[in-house]
C-alpha cells in the first residue's frame, strides 16, 4: 500500500474542545501515540514517523494550547489537564495495547498515563525528562521557556533560536518544523503556535517516582547524551524503578534527542519495541 507523502490532519471534539491530530495512515501495525515538548507541536514527529510508519500505525497528538488543538481560556494547564486530555484521546479512539512516547513535558504525561492505564499500554518510550528535577534543574527549565522571544522578525530567527538548543539538528529539517510551527501576527513578525499564558504559568513541579512502579508495560528512558536536561544518573535510576525498565544514551543529541539525532533516536526505539515483541519487519 503506498503511503501518503503527508499525513492526515484530524480532530476531536468535546463539546467546544477540540484536540488535534496527525496520522500517518498505517492501518497495520500496533499503534503508538506521540507526544510533544512544551513549545512544539505534532509535526516535530514527522522524521520518526516517516521511518516507523511502515510497522507502525503512527499517530501525533498536539497538546492543548500548541499547534491546532484548543488554547483554554482562562488558561489551564496544569499536568491533571494535559493527562485528562490523553485519557480523552485514546478513549475517543478505542484505543488499547498502543505504545506511548513522549518527549520532554510530554514524557511526563505519557509516563502518568502508563502508570494510571496499565492494562491499556502495551509500550512506553519516555524521552529526556526527570522523573523528579532537582532545584537546579527547575530552575533551568523554568528560565528558558519563560525567557523565550515573543515573536521572530524571521522565520529563519526561529530556525537559529532551535539550532541554538538543538545543536547537531540538520537546519532543513529544523526549517521544514518552523513550517508547521510559525504564523505571521498583525505587525508582520513570526510567532509560534503555542499559548504563551503556558509559558507564564509554566513551573516543574512534578514528581513521577511513586508512579513509575505502577507501569507494568515495557519501557525505554531515553537520554541525550549531552542533555542539560536529564543527567546520566537520573535516567538509569528511573529506568531501574520502572519493572522491565531499560535504558538508552543517545550520542550526538542533546535535550532535543529526535531532532539533533534522528537516525539513531529511531534506532534506538524500533531496536527496543521488536526486541519487546511490539513490532515486526
Amino acid at each position: 500500500m503506498k503511503m501518503p507523502d503527508q499525513p492526515i490532519s484530524r480532530n476531536l471534539f468535546f463539546d467546544s474542545f477540540r484536540l488535534h491530530y496527525l496520522d500517518w495512515e498505517n492501518t497495520r501495525g500496533r499503534t503508538i501515540v506521540l507526544v510533544h515538548g512544551i513549545g512544539d507541536n505534532a509535526y516535530i514527529w514527522d522524521d520518526f514517523a516517516r521511518r516507523a510508519r511502515s510497522v507502525l500505525r503512527v499517530l501525533a497528538l498536539d497538546q492543548r494550547g500548541h499547534g491546532r488543538s484548543t488554547w483554554p481560556v482562562p488558561p489551564a494547564y496544569t499536568c491533571e489537564d494535559y493527562v485528562a486530555d490523553l485519557e480523552r484521546f485514546v478513549e475517543a479512539l478505542g484505543l488499547r495495547d498502543f505504545i506511548l512516547m513522549g518527549h520532554s513535558m510530554g514524557a511526563l504525561h505519557a509516563t502518568r498515563l502508563a502508570a494510571l492505564h496499565p492494562e491499556r499500554v502495551a509500550g512506553l518510550i519516555h524521552v529526556d525528562i526527570e522523573a523528579f528535577p532537582p532545584e537546579w534543574n527547575k530552575k533551568y527549565l523554568t528560565g528558558l521557556y519563560r525567557d523565550l522571544p515573543l515573536s521572530y522578525e524571521t522565520a529563519e530567527d526561529y530556525v537559529d533560536w532551535m539550532k541554538a538548543n538543538s545543536p547537531y539538528a540538520d537546519r532543513d529539517l529544523l526549517r521544514a518544523f518552523a513550517g508547521r510551527a510559525l504564523f505571521r501576527d498583525g505587525e508582520g513578525r513570526w510567532r509560534c503556535l503555542y499559548d504563551r499564558e503556558l509559558l507564564r504559568d509554566f513551573d516543574p513541579l512534578y514528581d513521577l517516582r511513586p508512579s513509575l512502579p505502577d507501569i507494568r508495560c515495557p519501557a525505554l528512558v531515553i537520554r541525550g547524551e549531552e542533555s542539560r536536561v536529564f543527567g546520566a544518573k537520573a535516567a538509569r535510576e528511573m529506568s531501574g524503578a520502572i519493572p522491565g525498565g531499560r535504558f538508552a544514551e543517545i550520542p550526538k543529541a542533546a535535550h532535543p534527542v529526535h531532532t539533533d539525532n534522528p537516525e539513531g533516536f529511531a534506532r534506538a526505539v524500533l531496536s527496543f519495541l521488536k526486541e519487546q515483541g511490539l513490532v515486526t519487519w
